[in-house]
């Protein structure tokens, strides 16, 4: 939050991220190691610190749009993508979470999926490397979906 927080002090998104950018800092929920694109839970978040109202929405998009575009101004071949993490942190904020559970918080929520991929990895011998590539049956009709008429109906 501490980006926030200087944002909120001096208004000023774009001189913000330049300057942070022009010292050599990371800015913090942007980017991803391993994954280019954005993420999509970022987008529930986003959505959801809209509906929600979070007193720092309008701070945070701000940020985002700012650090987007100066990311790509900077390096044009590189995709950089607001990541979970940046919207998490806006949403337990909202949520009165102290800003230093954070991480414990990304940590729990992670916990599942780490101890899957370990069992995986201990019965396989290889790396999980997480793909999204999409194997169930192809698009449909709405109509073919059992109690679609319903729905419609109202």
């Amino acid at each position: 939050l501490g980006m926030i927080e200087e944002i909120e002090r001096t208004g000023d998104a774009t001189a913000y991220v330049k300057q942070a950018l022009d010292r050599g800092e990371r800015l913090m929920g942007f980017g991803h190691r391993v994954y280019r694109a954005e993420d999509p839970r970022a987008r529930v978040l986003r959505r959801t610190a809209r509906e929600l109202a979070a007193p720092r929405f309008e701070v945070a998009e701000a940020l985002e749009k700012a650090a987007l575009e100066e990311l790509h101004n900077r390096r044009p071949d590189r995709v950089l993508a607001t990541n979970v993490e940046f919207w998490a942190a806006i949403v337990l904020d909202f949520a009165e979470v102290p800003a230093h559970m954070f991480t414990s918080m990304f940590t729990c929520a992670r916990t599942a999926g780490w101890s899957a991929h370990i069992l995986e990895q201990k019965r396989t011998g290889r790396l999980v490397r997480p793909s999204a590539t999409y194997v169930g049956p192809g698009t449909r009709d709405p109509r073919e979906i059992g109690g679609y008429e319903d729905i419609v109906a109202g």
